[in-house]
């Protein structure tokens, strides 16, 4: 039996000789390895010493052929098969658990996957994403863009295949959804790689594709009275409850699933405040939230035009009574050309408000996250665990302070003026 350095191009060109039907080679890399070749297979073995009917004696132990395993993983299965027999145990099983492991791999699909984690991911402090986050996740990892995935099994899924979709997006110029989708296969890969189902996580230490426009957009004095115009009741926009949606975004500064989904039951307007149940906040924490004259003056404008509708309904902001607004995009354009400014987003009424408290209103930075119910800084961590003070007296004044500034800015012949707050305010919230 001749020896040889068994490599790759080796056994895709060596056939078996005229003279007779096989020939076996051993590797000198790995003793007691070897390759035999047949006139119509190659099939990789190992000859290791079991313990049969208490003696030793060697045993051929079949790996697999050529076309079930390349020669990197035909050697790892001969030193794992070499060092199960060693310990006494079968090392005959080797191929029974590949082949296993070859089934369960062909039913953990990308899309059998995938499907999967949709349904059990859980992220920060092992909560359920929000269902809107959720349902981009999966438009995403559902996209055209992974069709030929569908039926791969996750594990043979490799990070040249990540790469070549990341370049697709890429290339169409669609960099800032590169980035998303290589977020998203990281959370489902990551997700899989804890649960199991593969060993190695095609996406790691992939760098983002695309580079992204900075978000800390804080809009100028100039801006905001634009959009506040852009919202002004008139015929072509009556009813428009996008309109009421944006200005109260303007004078809260909570988010925009928030505002939308307001309920008449979390609303106790004699006492002019919004209570946010916990299961509709990002932090999952109860938030109140004062309400001053002129978001108080859109929520009941809103009342009386559903009184005179007849329209019985849980929600404050709806067309069709059975669920809250829905229509962003054609809302936000149809905004946008009225406001004509340079590109934004609604976060950034709220980053605004919270920017323009601490340095036009010198609002404690504690009472701005309170207001907004933003847990970092002051209120996150240890001090955010045991300081749970609501400071609703001083949330009141700063949104009061708040809607006095932009009803200014607004207002005013020259809104250029950065210093529009009186210094009462300002002491009363130091």
């Amino acid at each position: 039996m001749p020896s040889k350095r068994l490599t790759a191009p080796f056994v895709e060109k060596v056939s078996a000789p005229d003279d007779k039907p096989q020939e076996d080679y051993f590797d000198t890399i790995t003793p007691s390895f070897g390759l035999r070749v047949g006139k119509r297979r190659k099939t990789y073995f190992v000859m290791v010493r079991t313990l049969k009917n208490g003696k030793w004696t060697m045993t051929r132990v079949t790996l697999g052929t050529t076309v079930e395993l390349d020669l990197k993983t035909a050697r790892e299965q001969a030193r794992d098969a070499i060092e199960r027999a060693a310990q006494g145990l079968a090392p005959a099983e080797v191929k029974a658990e590949r082949k296993a492991a070859q089934a369960e791999e062909s039913r953990n699909t990308f899309a059998s996957v995938r499907d999967e984690f949709l349904v059990k991911y859980r992220g920060r402090q092992n909560r359920k994403p929000a269902p809107r986050t959720m349902a981009e996740i999966k438009r995403v990892l559902s996209s055209d863009l992974f069709a030929d995935w569908s039926e791969r099994p996750l594990a043979k899924i490799t990070r040249r295949d990540v790469l070549d979709v990341l370049d697709i997006l890429v290339e169409r110029d669609a960099e800032v959804m590169a980035n998303r989708t290589l977020a998203y296969l990281s959370m489902l890969f990551g997700w899989a790689l804890h649960r199991e189902i593969i060993t190695t996580d095609p996406t790691d230490n992939i760098k983002k594709p695309g580079t992204e426009q900075s978000r800390e957009r804080v809009l100028e004095l100039a801006e905001l009275r634009a959009i506040w115009q852009a919202t002004e009741p008139t015929q072509a926009n009556h009813g428009d409850l996008f309109t009421g949606i944006v200005r109260i975004l303007m004078l809260t500064g909570q988010r925009r699933e928030e505002v939308a989904g307001m309920r008449w039951a979390e609303l106790n307007l004699d006492a002019r405040t919004w209570t946010l149940p916990a299961n509709r906040t990002k932090n999952k924490r109860e938030h109140l939230v004062p309400l001053s004259d002129p978001v108080l003056e859109i929520i009941q404008a809103r009342k009386t035009e559903q009184e005179a509708m007849r329209l019985k309904t849980e929600y404050v902001f709806t067309s069709f009574g059975s669920r809250p607004f829905s229509g962003w995009s054609k809302s936000k354009a149809r905004l946008d050309g009225r406001a004509s400014i340079a590109k934004w987003t609604l976060h950034d009424l709220r980053r605004t408000l919270a920017t323009r408290m601490a340095e036009d209103l010198r609002i404690p930075p504690h009472i701005i996250e309170a207001t907004i119910n933003h847990v970092s800084g002051a209120r996150a961590g240890v001090a955010g665990t045991y300081n749970r003070a609501l400071y609703l007296d001083e949330r009141r004044q700063a949104l009061e302070a708040w809607a006095g500034y932009v009803r200014r800015i607004c207002f005013a012949e020259q809104a250029e003026q950065s210093n529009v707050v009186e210094l009462s305010t300002t002491r009363a919230l130091g």
